[in-house]
């Protein structure tokens, strides 16, 4: 249900949400909220305990280390009231799910907080629907905001070196964010020229991937890895940094590779064995298929139906 299209997020809102809130879960008779933000955790689960209902809190990431990745930090103020809202957040909630295994063991070392893990859902219908025609090409995908904590610029330097062995290779970046400009300039300081292409946002993601023949993701921190699960659902081979949940995604050297996380030269390595193999990477993408379906809507809401079900009952 929608109760605001407002855009505005100002201490009004977030009291308007509260009291909203309260309004629809006793005119609805609702017996559980499930939340995802930081700050909505916050205020859902105070309704939900003033109310005594159930809240479920599913953790996308941890804003703590995202304000530590951020090209931009936000102030001190800032700072302590996001903090507050995380803790607040996580005592709250009757159950605290990761959105992947590594999510929830990062609650549970850092935090102290006993969560379980739901990996987050993709639209497999429509990216499986892709087609094998960049399969067999030298078109590099990525999906990412161009921020420092994408790795991005660790890609373009890996690149420069197999470009050189494969000159008609083709980097495809999709995305844009505070160093788009960095990027480019730092793609013609290395000569790349028309060699990688900056594509902005696209809502046709699954067209750009039908026309590559892998993904690479290069992040420094990734708790879930969306545009990974949704690569290996068009089949295509993933090549991914070794951190948070890329690793639960791709099966290193059966769905794609893995690599030391800013390490350029071992991701060269794992890109040129890809481009170098026409057969290993039909291979992959066939693996890759088959192991994207795990993140299927239908799978995820088995997940979460059985931890409704045990809330329910409690």
């Amino acid at each position: 249900m929608v109760v605001s299209r407002w855009r505005w997020r100002g201490l009004v809102y977030w009291l308007w949400l509260a009291f909203a809130a309260v309004l629809a879960v006793k005119r609805l008779r609702v017996d559980m909220i499930h939340c995802h933000g930081t700050k909505e955790a916050a205020v859902l689960g105070l309704v939900g305990r003033l109310l005594g209902r159930r809240v479920v809190y599913t953790v996308e990431g941890d804003p703590l280390m995202e304000v530590y990745y951020a090209d931009k930090r936000p102030g001190l103020l800032v700072r302590v009231l996001l903090a507050g809202a995380w803790f607040v957040g996580l005592r709250l909630a009757s159950v605290v799910v990761g959105c992947s295994r590594w999510m929830a063991e990062t609650l549970r070392r850092r935090y102290g907080v006993k969560a379980l893990w739901v990996w987050n859902p993709i639209d497999y219908g429509r990216f499986s629907s892709a087609d094998d025609r960049g399969l067999h090409g030298e078109n590099i995908a990525v999906v990412a905001r161009f921020e420092r904590v994408k790795g991005i610029k660790t890609l373009i330097r890996a690149f420069s070196r197999v470009y050189r062995a494969r000159p008609g290779s083709r980097l495809v970046l999709v995305g844009d964010g505070v160093e788009r400009d960095e990027l480019e300039a730092y793609a013609r300081e290395l000569g790349l020229g028309g060699s990688i292409v900056f594509m902005g946002f696209r809502d046709d993601v699954e067209r750009v991937l039908a026309d590559s023949c892998c993904l690479v993701m290069p992040s420094l921190y990734e708790p879930f890895g969306m545009a990974a699960a949704e690569a290996q659902a068009a089949g295509r081979p993933v090549i991914a940094s070794a951190t948070g949940g890329l690793v639960e995604i791709v099966k290193d050297g059966e769905t794609g590779f893995l690599f030391r996380p800013a390490d350029w030269l071992q991701l060269s390595e794992k890109l040129q064995k890809i481009l170098d193999d026409p057969a290993l990477r039909e291979r992959m993408g066939a693996a890759a298929r088959l192991n994207a379906r795990r993140f299927a809507p239908e799978e995820i809401a088995r997940r979460y139906l059985s931890i409704y079900r045990m809330l329910l009952t409690k």
